[in-house]
């Protein structure tokens, strides 16, 4: 082997070197990439669940839960007012909203459910005949609000975990303290 053969060998050792040092780069970059999209993904989640909750928690829908918890949970449907009947309407319509932009994939649900679950289960249970009234045909039909139904349908889904069943580090029923902190809310007001 002569000295040009081996000054072409080395380059080439050189070379091979170079281009597999440069592959690692692009492969840490790319793995640097990957975990700042993960993480612009979990920011932009974050800011679409606040967006979702400022909307929920609006004046206008607050004051809705608020006739609904305090007076309609009383009543039976057929003795609503007006303005309970608006009260009910704002709620299902803000409710079926959510369970839109839900279900369109824009946000993930298992956060807000861990939040709603006791306001979304006793908003249903007070509103549902007010629901089934508004899909009689001569109303909305049967179509009417029912990403509000499947909102709600979410919190049994299979493989969710109710906060029903979740226990605090006391072991105080998770249950038990929502309804009491309603209990002390609606007292208040």
């Amino acid at each position: 082997m002569n000295t040009i053969q081996k000054i072409q060998i080395v380059t080439q050792v050189i070379g091979a070197v170079g281009l597999l040092l440069t592959l690692s780069l692009y492969y840490l970059q790319l793995r640097t990439m990957g975990k700042q999209l993960e993480e612009m993904r979990h920011g932009t989640n974050a800011q679409q669940i606040l967006s979702l909750l400022s909307f929920i928690e609006s004046d206008e829908v607050r004051a809705a839960w608020t006739v609904v918890y305090t007076t309609l949970h009383r009543k039976h449907f057929s003795k609503w007012t007006e303005s309970e009947l608006q009260a009910a309407t704002r709620m299902c319509a803000s409710f079926a909203t959510v369970g839109a932009i839900v279900r369109s994939g824009l946000v993930p649900i298992e956060p807000l459910l861990q939040g709603w679950e006791p306001s979304l289960r006793r908003s249903y249970q007070i509103l549902e005949p007010f629901l089934q009234e508004m899909r009689k045909p001569e109303n909305g039909g049967p179509q009417y609000w029912i990403e509000f139904d499947w909102l709600h349908s979410q919190l049994d889904r299979p493989g969710r975990k109710s906060q029903n069943s979740r226990r605090d580090s006391r072991g105080s029923d998770t249950q038990a303290r929502s309804k009491h902190r309603m209990a002390e809310a609606n007292n208040v007001g």
